[in-house]
């Protein structure tokens, strides 16, 4: 009896630590290489805008931020919602990315979320891009770009790094790690590419 009572915090403690993370990512499998986001004044998260941007232009996505978009400039657009918590700081708990299509009907779509507002985990308080930037990959690293500007307008020198980061990005995702292993892992592939530019 006295053993069950030891295991029993000693499992929510660890429940409590690990595996706060969850995502659910319904990957984007083609698109135009253009897109525009809705604004969303009710997001509090400053940088999230800035990190949705990166995110994208790492995949070969140029973005632009509307706060009204009207359906013929922009065929694509890209909506999200981020919500704080707060222990002892703010910190994102949630966030939602879905990217819509011509007729607004819904390509892809990401959901980020953290267990119980993070529980006793020091992840929590990481940084957006830590957090967003592997939900970014999932949901764009296969999708087939179209182009929208004459192919005179697109840099060839950049087109090789990006696509040799996106095949590598692609490899890593196929070993199927845990969240915070890729965290870890997409990371040092970042610093690896910037270095060999």
């Amino acid at each position: 009896m006295s053993t069950i009572r030891i295991a029993l915090p000693l499992l929510a403690a660890a429940t409590l630590l690990g595996g706060c993370t969850a995502t659910q990512v319904t990957p984007l499998q083609a698109s135009a290489d253009q897109m525009c986001i809705e604004e969303n004044p009710k997001v509090q998260v400053s940088d999230f805008v800035h990190v949705l941007q990166e995110g994208f232009a790492r995949h070969g996505i140029q973005t632009q931020l509307h706060s009204k978009i009207p359906r013929a400039d922009c065929p694509y657009v890209v909506t999200y919602t981020a919500r704080r918590s707060w222990d002892m700081a703010p910190y994102l708990s949630t966030a939602e990315i879905t990217i819509l299509g011509p007729r607004r009907q819904t390509l892809a779509k990401a959901r980020y979320h953290l267990r119980g507002k993070g529980g006793l985990s020091l992840m929590k308080w990481q940084g957006t891009k830590s957090k967003i930037d592997p939900v970014i990959d999932e949901l764009l690293a296969s999708t087939q770009l179209s182009s929208t500007a004459p192919p005179a307008a697109q840099p060839h020198s950049t087109a090789e790094p990006r696509q040799s980061l996106d095949q590598r990005v692609r490899d890593l995702q196929q070993q199927k790690l845990g969240y915070e292993d890729y965290q870890r892992a997409y990371r040092q592939l970042l610093l690896e590419h910037q270095g060999g530019q």
